[in-house]
């Protein structure tokens, strides 16, 4: 019979093995960016946008909302866990979960 605490006495579970890796999950699609994302810009950075990996109802969003490719962007400040990133765009401030941060490609200001 187990006790309370045998849970945290015993060996862990060896990976299993399916056809999506350790842990039977699958990963998500690949990241098609080749450059720097909108989370490698420091606080108080400022960067071009050069595009967007995202597709569908994200990148329409990300469109409407100013975060069109050649458009200066700046960060303005990253909560204390790191979401949401607030965004200066087209003199209006934004923010945007990671997520959808490091679908935007972009390059260091000219």
């Amino acid at each position: 019979m187990l006790n309370k605490f045998d849970f945290f006495n015993r060996e862990p579970a060896p990976a299993r093995k399916g056809c999506h890796g350790a842990g039977g999950r699958r990963q998500g699609k690949p990241c098609q960016m080749r450059g720097k994302s909108l989370l490698d810009i420091p606080i108080g950075g400022k960067a071009i946008i050069r595009g967007h990996s995202s597709g569908g109802a994200v990148r329409q969003r990300l469109l409407d909302l100013g975060f069109v490719p050649g458009r200066e962007i700046e960060v303005v400040r990253v909560a204390t866990l790191g979401c949401p990133l607030e965004l200066r765009v087209a003199g209006y401030c934004v923010t945007l979960r990671r997520t959808e941060a490091y679908q935007i490609e972009v390059e260091d200001e000219r």
